[in-house]
């Protein structure tokens, strides 16, 4: 069997068998998708598309986009939240964020950093719909050791008004574990769904990852 030249090769690749073109704006957007998913969130009537795209404005994060149902809803693909670089997206494996319908009418949105590293991350995002908008209804977040197998996790529930923590550590010569928990309340309304919300984490958060640092061997 003889070989293609190359630039014959290059050229059927990209021809129709292939791929099709695309006009100008649909060319800039869509390789910038992510994840998009059509779920009910808001009030109205119909399913929100939910769109997670590379941002272009934020390095290495994702942009989160929730649209009016385009059919049922007078105007329909109508933004109702673009929250620019919602949450890290790495370039590598482990590092993509993604979407997911969970109960009562909310939203998980994931975000991680398991690829590389000797502690990678997970963290997770829960929005629902609150009186007049998006609001941040929970908020979750883990890390372990890959060399000593500790680690900690943190979950806010804003909807409950409490927040759990936990941190472990093992020692690496004797093998033998030790941990803390904690737990508390948390005062106030579900936060609004913003840019600092998303991004920052919440102090009980900051405080076991401290911890834990801290007394890691």
């Amino acid at each position: 069997m003889r070989l293609l030249p190359l630039a014959l090769l290059g050229t059927l690749l990209t021809g129709s068998a292939y791929g099709q073109d695309l006009p100008p704006s649909e060319a800039a957007t869509l390789p910038r998708l992510i994840d998009s998913l059509c779920i009910d969130l808001h009030p109205s009537n119909g399913c929100e598309q939910v769109i997670l795209l590379e941002s272009e404005s934020h390095p290495d994060a994702a942009d989160l986009v929730i649209l009016t149902d385009r059919r049922r809803h007078e105007g329909g693909g109508t933004p109702l939240l673009v929250l620019r670089g919602a949450v890290y997206n790495g370039a590598m494996w482990g590092m993509s964020p993604s979407l997911e319908e969970t109960t009562g009418r909310q939203l998980l949105l994931h975000s991680e950093q398991s690829g590389i590293g000797r502690t990678p991350w997970f963290q997770t995002l829960r929005i629902g719909w609150h009186e007049d908008g998006f609001h941040l209804m929970g908020f979750s977040y883990s890390s372990y050791d890959r060399i000593t197998s500790g680690g900690y996790d943190c979950d806010m529930d804003y909807a409950a008004g409490s927040w759990t923590s936990s941190a472990y550590w093992v020692d690496p010569e004797s093998g033998e574990e030790t941990g803390q928990e904690t737990a508390g309340g948390q005062a106030g309304a579900p936060p609004p769904l913003t840019a600092g919300t998303a991004q920052q984490m919440p102090a009980p958060c900051r405080a076991v990852q401290e911890l834990y640092w801290q007394r890691l061997p």
